[in-house]
């Protein structure tokens, strides 16, 4: 709460048509490429696309999902990016339709996410963590991907509730792998790992803010190239 406002993230859904066939496993560089083409037509967004810090922002992938997993061309998708910043969504809405971005939108809308009570998050798109410059992996544990998923939770709350203080112990009370081997995603000629994974969450104040900004900003990291989409019960 900021001023005795609460503070929420919005969404922008966009419908859309992609210029040729995309693989699933490309469609998060691609998309992540589209939201930067259209961060380059505002000054401020395009700074704030080249800073090294938490972007607190997150996009879906497109739905609906072709059974072979490639999405075709002349078709129309909906995706999502959600965001605690409103003028970056506004920003986005109107640069996007320029054709140069990648896409051909058909339609476009923002709606506010209030605030409200959550008992479990479960990710939509991988979740990835780095530990000592590589990715987890299923064989180092689900009670590291734990750990991380709150500490970084933690920097991204207090970037977005400054009266936030990090509690003593985990806002998670059980955290569920939902595949077996790791996810793999495309992204500049390389391969990124990750896992789905679904969370319940205490019901405290402070655990409901950091679940919170999980839904706005992403969980865990590289949001910016639609990793850690979630959806919330």
């Amino acid at each position: 709460m900021r001023g005795g406002v609460f503070i929420i993230y919005n969404e922008l859904t966009i419908t859309f048509i992609f210029p040729q066939n995309i693989e699933l496993k490309f469609c998060n560089e691609y998309l992540s490429k589209v939201i930067a083409k259209a961060m380059t037509f505002n000054e401020t967004l395009k700074i704030k696309h080249e800073e090294n810090t938490f972007k607190l922002y997150i996009f879906s992938l497109p739905a609906p999902l072709e059974p072979d997993r490639i999405y075709r061309s002349g078709r129309a998708y909906v995706f999502r990016i959600r965001s605690f910043d409103l003028h970056f969504l506004l920003s986005v809405k109107s640069s996007i339709c320029n054709e140069n971005c990648g896409i051909k939108v058909m339609a476009a809308h923002i709606s506010p996410k209030p605030y409200r009570r959550i008992s479990e998050i479960t990710s939509l798109t991988p979740v990835v963590c780095t530990l000592n410059s590589k990715y987890w992996i299923c064989g180092n544990g689900i009670l590291i991907l734990r750990d991380k998923i709150f500490s970084n939770a933690c920097r991204k709350t207090k970037l977005v509730f400054p009266e936030f203080k990090e509690p003593d112990e985990n806002f998670i009370d059980g955290i569920i792998q939902l595949n077996q081997k790791n996810i793999v995603v495309k992204y500049k000629n390389a391969s990124i790992l990750g896992a789905k994974v679904k969370i319940l969450i205490k019901n405290d104040e402070n655990s409901q803010k950091l679940a919170y900004t999980i839904m706005g900003a992403g969980m865990l990291e590289k949001n910016s190239i639609g990793l850690g989409f979630c959806i919330a019960k």
